[in-house]
């Protein structure tokens, strides 16, 4: 507590000196086994043994001396009942991974899943991955998404391809151990031409052995139409479209067979340092639910003479849930010293089921889903740095549709550990 006060106490001395250092004398540490004094009124600098009252009149180098001198106060580390309180209040958290320090009821059973995790689901081979040993983590986030739609529809008949404009967001991560929050603030509605109604939510927890995910999403802004049928003697038609609503959510549950080498949180979520190239089999189970709406009663006449009987029944809806196994592989690629390449391809095939509303009604079909992954990541000492892609797509296919939906997306980041 003494070490918190001394530093409430240099934040007031360093307003207070901002003007001016010169002629101030303080005791800043009276009645500590190291009392640390200074006088700023002339321009000798500061040596340990001197005269405690040495002067300074280089006001950084003062506010130096007091910080130093504050940090150095000795902490008790006595392992009795006390020594949970002094670490929280010295900021020392190692205090919560060392079973031989007493804590309290809910903090101990805490400490104790903790360390059985640790031990059971993040034991790596420390040739190969090894941990940070920093428990927080800030980063700053910039994300881009765009959803992409095209197939054969109509009996196979017509071919087209649509796609979302590209939605931006920019953020801040605060974490702790396994614990973040992150908040993202939407760029397009500030700087984008067209209005935009999207959103996107996704939650993931991984450790050494195995990852999780659940996502949701949903579109239903400006998409700007590619190829339809014959229009345009088969040239892209650039046609801008609001007809279009997407909405999606799904979860997937995956495992790394060669954990004790490969990290994909060395990749993706910078909790990992991966020293050696290391690769690993993946296999999982995922669910998905994918609900896209297409009502083209909206296009120019002259765009919906390309659909089959003229365009009379200009409505189209895909709503579908697929039951998947993945079977995939993910490779990390140290190709020097603090930078990975990491590579990860996981198709997915099952049952897939349409529901009543769909264009097809309700039909057991052959699932088929595909996530890829690319990650670049740097490591500088405490700042780290990552571009990461992420592709995933889902088909409907049936004897008179094959309709693909997916999302693309890239993000930027930059953080820094402490």
């Amino acid at each position: 507590m003494r070490k918190a006060l001394l530093s409430i106490l240099f934040m007031i001395i360093t307003v207070a000196i901002a003007p001016s250092a010169n002629g101030m004398a303080i005791d800043c540490a009276s009645g500590v086994s190291d009392s640390v004094s200074y006088n700023t009124s002339t321009g000798s600098d500061y040596k340990k043994g001197s005269d405690p009252f040495a002067p300074l009149d280089d006001r950084k180098a003062f506010l130096k001396h007091i910080r130093d001198s504050i940090d150095a106060i000795p902490f008790d580390t006595t392992r009795d009942d006390d020594y949970w309180r002094r670490c929280i209040v010295n900021g020392e958290w190692s205090f919560f991974k060392d079973p031989t320090a007493k804590k309290p009821g809910f903090l101990n059973l805490a400490a104790k899943a903790y360390n059985f995790y640790s031990k059971a689901f993040n034991n790596y081979d420390t040739a190969y991955v090894v941990g940070i040993d920093k428990d927080f983590k800030i980063m700053v986030i910039n994300n881009n998404w765009l959803d992409s739609y095209g197939g054969m529809i109509a009996h196979n008949s017509m071919k087209v391809f649509m796609h979302s404009n590209i939605n931006s967001s920019v953020g801040l991560h605060f974490s702790y151990m396994g614990i973040g929050y992150t908040y993202m603030f939407d760029l397009d509605n500030v700087f984008g031409r067209d209005p935009t109604r999207h959103a996107k939510w996704n939650i993931s927890f991984a450790t050494s052995r195995f990852s999780f995910e659940a996502y949701k999403s949903r579109n239903s802004g400006t998409v700007t139409i590619e190829r339809f049928g014959e229009y345009n003697n088969k040239k892209p038609a650039r046609q801008k479209f609001d007809g279009l609503e997407q909405r999606t959510w799904g979860f997937d549950l995956y495992y790394f067979f060669n954990h004790r080498k490969y990290s994909q949180a060395a990749a993706y979520s910078f909790s990992k340092l991966q020293k050696r190239s290391a690769g690993s089999f993946i296999a999982g189970f995922l669910v998905t639910n994918q609900n896209v709406d297409i009502d083209f009663s909206d296009l120019p006449v002259e765009m919906r003479v390309y659909l089959p009987d003229e365009g009379i029944n200009p409505y189209y809806k895909y709503h579908h849930r697929s039951y998947s196994f993945l079977l995939g592989y993910a490779y990390n690629w140290v190709f020097h010293r603090n930078w990975l390449l990491n590579i990860t391809a996981a198709p997915s095939i099952g049952w897939n089921h349409s529901f009543e509303d769909s264009v097809d009604g309700k039909r057991d079909m052959f699932a088929l889903d595909l996530r890829g992954r690319v990650g670049l990541v740097r490591i500088a000492g405490n700042f780290f740095y990552g571009l990461h892609f992420i592709f995933d797509a889902h088909l409907y296919h049936s004897k008179y549709h094959n309709f693909i939906n997916s999302q693309e997306d890239l993000t930027l980041t930059a953080g820094f550990r402490f």
